[in-house]
């Protein structure tokens, strides 16, 4: 495996640490097995990755955790804690993109 496709793949894993640690349970489910593509040299993950990083409704550039949301978060943790989230996300579509470019594939977000 690449490189580029282990650091993408440990960036999801540094999301879905983040998103478990506070009692996600609607996006933290998929991401394991994209880890796991990712890590078995999937190449076509890395489009299902930057989706996730860029995608609307239900990706994780849409989820922003808080009580409301049914997550194990406190109100004071909100914040600071979806900013975090925010540059975790930002870090996989920069990832993706970068792996995206090492393998030629094209993206068209």
């Amino acid at each position: 495996m690449s490189d580029k496709l282990e650091d993408l793949a440990a960036a999801i894993e540094d999301v879905l640490g983040l998103v478990q640690s506070h009692g996600d349970s609607a996006t933290s489910p998929r991401l394991p097995a994209l880890v796991d593509r990712l890590r078995g040299g999937d190449q076509s993950a890395i489009i299902s990755a930057l989706s996730e990083a860029t995608g609307g409704m239900g990706s994780l550039n849409d989820r922003y955790l808080c009580p409301e949301n049914g997550d194990g978060i406190a109100r004071s943790e909100v914040q600071g804690v979806n900013e975090q989230l925010a540059k975790l996300v930002r870090n996989v579509e920069d990832k993706a993109r970068s792996a995206a470019a090492e393998y030629g594939i094209e993206t068209v977000r």
